[in-house]
């Protein structure tokens, strides 16, 4: 007997596999299974970074519609008063903005809801005020309109300005953000503002970007990857604080991004441009958003060479 099975008599027929023939075909499955499987991780990715461009391409253009129909004015990161925030001063932020005017339909979860990344971790990213040194935390979302306090920050529905539903968001908006502090400001210097903070160190509000104060559309980055505002001196990834979520296949990862002309493309880990602050030097943020790269900052020149 040699372990075979055999029909009839005098047949040589085999109807079933010798147990080693089993094994090489289970190893060979094994061997087909182990190549397969981060093939069909690497296109799962891809298709969900492809579908977060597309949620972005929709957002900048309904940036842009908002552009239009507001007199060349940019949507507000969110519209406060004061400086510190608190229970009183609920901040709506701009994708409610964009729900409540018609722009954009949000929803309070992931599925149907533009403003939601495909591949954002299920986490509150700013719960407590920071993403912190987790880089998981800034690959999270956060939920708008909400109050904050310094316990964190809570949702908060503000009916009286318009504001229904809970905007659950996993992308950040390069805005002027300087709530919790009295600072300085400086108008028109990133895509947008927290409209209304104020009076600041030099007695300066926030107020409404105005499309004529981008020099070049085509290299100002609006949205990205990420959440809540502002903390430009943190962009890259790996960094403490950082609120840019590079969540997508790339070099160190790589967070796709809305420009204010309304195109969108990916920007890699350590190439995502920086603010001044911090130990940032000049030299390096002249680098980072000079020479037609992608720059945080609305008229580059005039912040990072001025006069000159």
């Amino acid at each position: 007997m040699n372990g075979s099975v055999h029909v009839g008599r005098g047949s040589n027929a085999r109807l079933a596999f010798t147990l080693i023939e089993v094994l090489v075909v289970i190893a060979i499955m094994a061997i087909l299974v182990a190549i397969l499987l981060p093939a069909l991780g690497m296109a799962n990715k891809t298709a969900k970074a492809a579908a977060c461009m597309g949620n972005l391409r929709g957002i900048g253009q309904g940036l842009v519609l908002y552009n239009h129909d507001n007199k060349e004015g940019v949507v507000p990161s969110y519209n406060m008063t004061g400086t510190d925030g608190g229970p009183d001063v609920p901040l709506d932020g701009w994708g409610p903005i964009l729900d409540r005017d018609g722009y954009m339909g949000g929803a309070g979860t992931k599925r149907g809801n533009p403003f939601y990344c495909p591949d954002t971790y299920d986490v509150a990213g700013v719960a407590t005020g920071q993403t912190g040194s987790d880089p998981n935390n800034s690959k999270g979302w956060h939920d708008w309109p909400f109050i904050r306090t310094t316990e964190g920050n809570f949702t908060q529905l503000i009916p009286e300005r318009g504001f229904h539903k809970i905007i659950r968001v996993s992308y950040w908006i390069n805005a002027d953000n300087p709530i919790g502090a009295v600072a300085s400001v400086t108008p028109d210097m990133f895509y947008t503002g927290s409209v209304g903070y104020g009076p600041s160190h030099n007695g300066v509000n926030i107020k409404l970007t105005r499309l004529n104060a981008f020099v070049r559309p085509v290299q100002l980055i609006a949205v990205a990857d990420g959440l809540y505002a502002g903390r430009q001196r943190d962009n890259q990834a790996m960094m403490s604080n950082s609120r840019i979520g590079f969540r997508h296949p790339g070099k160190m990862g790589a967070a796709n991004t809305a420009f204010a002309d309304g195109h969108v493309a990916p920007i890699h880990g350590k190439e995502f441009p920086r603010g001044m602050g911090g130990n940032n030097t000049l030299e390096e943020i002249r680098a980072e958003n000079g020479n037609g790269k992608p720059s945080v900052y609305a008229n580059p020149e005039k912040i990072l060479w001025p006069g000159g």
